[in-house]
């Protein structure tokens, strides 16, 4: 009986295709949670940083900082998924910016949440350990009153 509501349960899941990672060449920096990117095929793509939310009282800081760590450079989407609008939400990684040599070992929306540049907004992509580096970037940006959760902004 458990087997089968365990099948019936996660059938649907298992059907899914795999996503695989993609890299591309970030063109232009939209805002702080999304840009455009161009692909290995010469497509350009929309891409939305996955888990994240940028408040109004710091968009421009964080479209600033974004094109500071991604733009003109290449990045990786792990877990790219299309959306309706044709945009894609994927978690962006880059080099970090004092590593050259590092590769794509920074999570981009993860950066922005350590500076209280973002909100973390849980998204269903999002696996447990991720879930819980987001939430710990934003609680530690809060306890130290950083970015967004600056009360003299």
């Amino acid at each position: 009986m458990r087997r089968t509501r365990f099948a019936l349960l996660f059938a649907p899941l298992l059907s899914l295709p795999a996503l695989a990672d993609e890299s591309c060449h970030v063109t232009a920096v939209d805002s702080g949670s999304s840009l455009i990117c161009r692909s290995s095929e010469g497509h350009d793509l929309s891409v939305a940083l996955r888990g994240i939310e940028i408040p109004t009282a710091v968009a421009e800081t964080a479209r600033r900082r974004l094109d500071e760590l991604v733009g003109a450079h290449s990045v990786t989407l792990r877990q790219p998924l299309p959306q309706p609008s044709g945009q894609l939400t994927a978690a962006v990684w880059a080099t970090p910016p004092d590593c050259p040599s590092c590769g794509h070992t920074l999570d981009v929306s993860r950066a922005l949440l350590s500076v209280g540049l973002a909100r973390w907004k849980p998204d269903a992509a999002q696996g447990e350990e991720e879930r819980a580096q987001y939430s710990f970037e934003e609680q530690e940006a809060r306890a130290r009153k950083i970015g967004l959760w600056n009360t003299n902004l």
